[in-house]
């Protein structure tokens, strides 16, 4: 196999490549086929796809990371941009330093700035990306929106032609999401650097977008064009390839506000009524979980006090909060996975630290925010196959509820594949399945969801509904406000080192002050049918027909 050919002329394509394949060590199928494309200076682009058709070793290959720093097998020609900058979905991998000013610093240093002009380029950056903070700031400090804006400062720095993003927001809260959105398209609007996405979150991006590539599981590629036309020629395909789709675009919040019957209008409507009549489930005569008082922290410093609730067998609870506010380690408290101080906390019945560690997570399963820290063997197959094997189960039953397991995560055709050679979605899905092989009381995810394409969440979701109607209690952490309304009976609020919440998605998503003061974006219904009652109150005050737009919006006092 030839390896790759890389040309580095500023002609055009700016960027691009022909005829590329790439395959990763021991894969037999090509990643990418054959696929042909270019970028223009200047040009904002999205990659779309399902999840694992090969966006990400894609952006590697332009980026110049694939082969220089990634082994893989490539064929092809590609025009690679001579200075590029790439921005991950988790920022903390990319920090080497402890404190803001030393980060960015790091980057002119490798520019071989002179350090008298160092603090002038610094607060230049700084204030591009509106980082407005003391450098002295320690990294850790920073909220993840801060430190993707931290990250995109580094990047700029370096001055490269090309920017590379690979889900920058993956891992925030819907409100660090729109700000780095509104960041990046702000820095656009006066740079003539080309950007190239791959998120799945296409809300706030996609309408600045000058053009997608669209690709197929295979990982070929589809279409390339503008973004209206690609969504509206090609919906079919999107929609059988599983691909998240704006909520809004092409449509404007003005169209929907003022069309009663517009599709979009309708769906969104129907999920509010849908969230509003999600009945709780009935408390039994023992809770699963009993907590009372718990305080929470690392080593000396507490970051939640006074923190009680219950959690019913059975019950589908999330617990929701900004990055930072302590959600995964309250669920890591659930499962002893860390520790705490509190009056009680008890787990059917029983304190949970008087628990075997057999005993306990053989009724309980945990998913972490990072796959890889749950993986423990050398296949795909032996991975969710493990538990069982720990049990000695007949191997007949372990085949089938594995290679049932394998298909429902669309993971057959990896399954001797090593985990850690997945793509971040396919580790995401492997993490999951490993905890669907037994039947416990509880299942704790921590992000179940996040880089994963619409049809995976969708069957992962109905996956844990079936598990929920089998008596099982779903307590899942999550920034997806869509998938809290839907599916959760009772949402838990962590803000400020303090449960500020503790009751119906309906309730929270319905108190715009409430959400306002903890930055809860609720789904676009709510806010859909306030903009109603705004319009019909200046209408009634203009003179308007006030019983006919009463209608409209009759639906959410229900």
């Amino acid at each position: 196999m030839d390896r790759i050919s890389v040309t580095q002329k500023n002609i055009p394509p700016h960027l691009g490549c022909k005829n590329l394949s790439v395959w990763f060590p021991e894969q037999v199928d090509a990643t990418l086929q054959n696929v042909t494309l270019s970028i223009a200076k200047g040009e904002k682009v999205l990659f779309l796809g399902p999840s694992g058709c090969g966006k990400s070793t894609l952006l590697s290959v332009l980026s110049g990371l694939i082969p220089k720093h990634i082994d893989a097998d490539v064929k092809g020609t590609v025009y690679g941009a001579e200075q590029c900058g790439v921005m991950f979905q988790d920022p903390d991998t990319q920090f080497c330093m402890l404190r803001v000013d030393e980060e960015i610093a790091f980057s002119l240093e490798n520019r071989a700035i002179p350090r008298q002009r160092m603090d002038d380029l610094i607060h230049e950056v700084k204030e591009t990306v509106g980082l407005d903070i003391p450098g002295h700031t320690m990294i850790q400090s920073l909220s993840g929106g801060m430190k993707q804006r931290l990250a995109l400062a580094c990047l700029l720095a370096l001055e490269p032609d090309a920017l590379f993003f690979d889900e920058p927001t993956a891992q925030l809260d819907p409100a660090g999401q729109q700000e780095v959105f509104q960041c990046l398209h702000d820095y656009s609007v006066k740079s003539d650097k080309t950007f190239i996405f791959i998120e799945h979150r296409l809300d706030g991006l996609i309408e600045w977008m000058d053009k997608v590539f669209l690709f197929d599981a295979s990982g070929s590629l589809v279409a390339a064009g503008n973004p209206k036309d690609i969504l509206t020629t090609y919906e079919s395909a999107i929609d059988k390839a599983g691909i998240w789709k704006p909520q809004l675009f092409p449509a404007t919040w003005n169209d929907v506000v003022a069309q009663e019957h517009h599709p979009i209008s309708l769906r969104l409507t129907q999920a509010v009524h849908h969230c509003a009549h999600n009945a709780p489930s009935t408390p039994g005569p023992t809770p699963l979980f009993e907590v009372t008082d718990l305080e929470l922290g690392y080593g000396d410093s507490p970051i939640m006090r006074e923190i009680s609730f219950t959690i019913e067998q059975g019950e589908w609870v999330t617990i929701i909060g900004k990055n930072g506010s302590g959600k995964s380690t309250l669920l890591k408290a659930l499962a002893r996975l860390t520790k705490g101080k509190a009056e009680h906390l008890t787990f059917m019945g029983k304190e949970l630290n008087r628990w075997s560690e057999k005993q306990l997570y053989e009724r309980l399963g945990f998913v972490f925010q990072n796959p890889e820290w749950q993986f423990v063997t050398q296949t795909v197959y032996d991975e969710i196959a493990f538990a069982g094997k720990l049990r000695d189960w007949p191997a007949a039953k372990l085949k089938k509820t594995t290679e049932r397991l394998l298909k429902t995560f669309h993971l057959e055709q990896v399954a001797n594949q090593h985990p850690f050679t997945l793509s971040q979605g396919q580790k995401r899905r492997l993490s999951v399945a490993t905890m669907l092989l037994l039947d416990q009381q509880a299942l704790l995810l921590d992000e179940p969801t996040f880089g994963q394409d619409a049809r995976t969440t969708a069957e992962l979701m109905k996956k844990l509904k079936e598990r929920k109607q089998r008596g099982t209690a779903i307590i899942m952490v999550t920034h997806d406000m869509n998938s809290v309304s839907y599916y959760a009976e009772r949402v838990l609020l962590l803000a400020g080192g303090h449960l500020q919440f503790n009751g119906r998605p309906h309730d929270l998503f319905s108190n715009t002050h409430l959400c306002a003061q903890y930055d809860i974006i609720p789904p676009l219904g709510y806010p859909l049918i306030q903009a109603r009652k705004t319009r019909a109150d200046n209408q009634e005050e203009q003179g308007g027909n006030r019983a006919h737009d009463s209608h409209e919006f009759s639906f959410s006092t229900h």
